[in-house]
């Protein structure tokens, strides 16, 4: 037994429970956060899966498109299981984690605290509310992980699930191919075969996924990006972290750092944030870095020797509680998230009663609802060309005369507007794109409190 856990055992009877039973407690907090979810969703008589990444992919599910793992996947269950797959993944990622970190001998401390300080990470509660492609990457990693550090010949079954893990976007095959060659030749210098063909498989697969499937670099963003909100969710972003284990994160760092750790620390956090940059989607990666350094830093700051040790307790208390209160607004705020019912209502309506053929304008977020809802074409999608759909959307919703709006939806074939309840209520009325409507060639088709459908018809020669 490491000194660390002696320490939690003869020391503090209250943490060495909660590490001997952290499993069963972590899996009720993940059941807990996904039932209060659902149970949310419900009531209000919203869809059970959130985001617009869930609805691309079950709209990909439906053309076929099987290449990537999670459409393979939603081929394979039925339809109704479609909301209990993020939580399967979510707990086979957990109890996998657990498994490697008893192989490779992580404190069960750290064990503990990195994967609470995760779920309550609003990056790790979206995909479980929700159908992520790199949370499934990360259960199929931490899967091939597990087979690769067991004796004998399990351990070539983890092609399967490595393999598979190379088929979501270019950059997470690059990623798993950097992580398998400094793991293997850093950590396992054998001379065995094996770590030259799992390298070999790997770097293929990633140059057939680029070349052949044409698969994109980085997968998303499926909602308009705002950097800054969607790293630290409490500024009001669709996933991220909560300030405090951000400011965690930050001590995590520093003492990585000091005790040298220079490569492990400062590489991934390169890799993940530059990719964040880029790409919002990639924010799953960073926060389960920030995440492990924030674990790093909690746990410095609990083994430092106070003078006072009500004010250490105080200290401890206020950051877990300050975390947790972040995991709950976020969950407040997404149990406000978009579509509502009415909005269901009018993309069901679309479908029932426009052209198969229609093109739908509405803002960029709603494209996938109208997508798998409508099962119409939408003029904008922000997973392609993000820059150019981004730069259209605005030029559509904030222009101020007709003669800079017509031409616009006249060159992208529009011909059903849905305004959603989201919208009504963030555009402004009296100007730009709402007051636009007024005009002859927009007719009123559909409306349910704030929700409303409009055609745009052509021109009178």
């Amino acid at each position: 037994m490491s000194t660390e856990n002696q320490n939690n055992k003869s020391g503090n009877p209250y943490l060495n429970h909660l590490l001997r039973y952290q499993q069963i407690y972590l899996c009720l907090l993940i059941i807990v956060i996904y039932a209060l979810s659902l149970f949310a969703n419900y009531l209000q008589q919203k869809p059970l899966l959130v985001g617009g990444e869930s609805y691309y992919y079950l709209s990909l599910a439906r053309q076929d498109a099987r290449y990537n793992p999670l459409t393979l996947l939603l081929h394979i269950i039925p339809a109704r299981f479609d909301p209990l797959l993020p939580l399967l993944i979510s707990f086979g990622s957990m109890l996998l984690f657990y498994s490697i970190a008893q192989k490779i001998k992580l404190s069960e401390t750290k064990t503990f605290f990195i994967t609470l300080f995760f779920i309550l990470a609003p990056a790790f509660i979206l995909s479980l509310l929700s159908l992520s492609s790199y949370a499934l990457y990360l259960f199929l990693v931490l899967l091939g992980i597990n087979l690769i550090l067991r004796e004998g010949n399990t351990k070539y079954v983890a092609f399967l699930p490595l393999a598979l893990a190379c088929f979501f976007d270019t950059f997470t095959a690059m990623l798993l191919l950097w992580a398998v060659i400094w793991y293997f030749f850093s950590f396992q210098k054998s001379k065995e075969s094996f770590p030259k063909i799992v390298v070999a498989v790997i770097a293929a697969l990633l140059i057939l996924n680029a070349t052949v499937l044409n698969a994109p670099f980085l997968l998303g963003p499926f909602q308009v990006q705002n950097r800054a909100a969607d790293l630290v969710s409490d500024l009001g972003g669709f996933s991220g972290v909560g300030i405090f284990c951000l400011l965690l994160a930050l001590i995590g760092l520093v003492v990585s750092l000091q005790r040298k750790k220079i490569f492990i620390t400062l590489v991934p956090l390169v890799i993940f944030v530059t990719a964040y940059i880029f790409n919002v989607q990639t924010i799953f990666f960073l926060a389960l870095f920030v995440t492990i350094l924030a674990a790093i830093g909690f746990i410095y700051i609990w083994e430092q020797p106070w003078k006072f040790s009500f004010l250490r307790s105080a200290t401890i208390l206020l950051l877990l509680l300050g975390m947790s209160f972040s995991a709950v607004a976020y969950l407040d705020r997404m149990a406000q998230h978009p579509p509502s019912q009415q909005d269901i209502a009018a993309l069901q309506w679309i479908e029932r009663n426009t052209n198969p053929e229609a093109v739908v304008l509405s803002s960029p977020d709603n494209s996938y609802y109208i997508s798998y809802f409508a099962q119409r074409q939408p003029a904008l999608t922000l997973h392609h060309n993000y820059a150019q759909q981004y730069n259209l959307s605005e030029n559509v919703f904030t222009a101020y005369y007709i003669n800079e709006l017509f031409p616009l939806l006249e060159k992208n074939n529009v011909s059903i507007i849905y305004v959603s309840e989201d919208m009504k209520h963030r555009l402004p009325k009296q100007q730009e794109f709402l007051f636009l409507l007024q005009n002859e060639r927009f007719k009123l088709l559909y409306f349910s409190g704030d929700t409303e459908v409009w055609s745009f018809v052509e021109a009178k020669k």
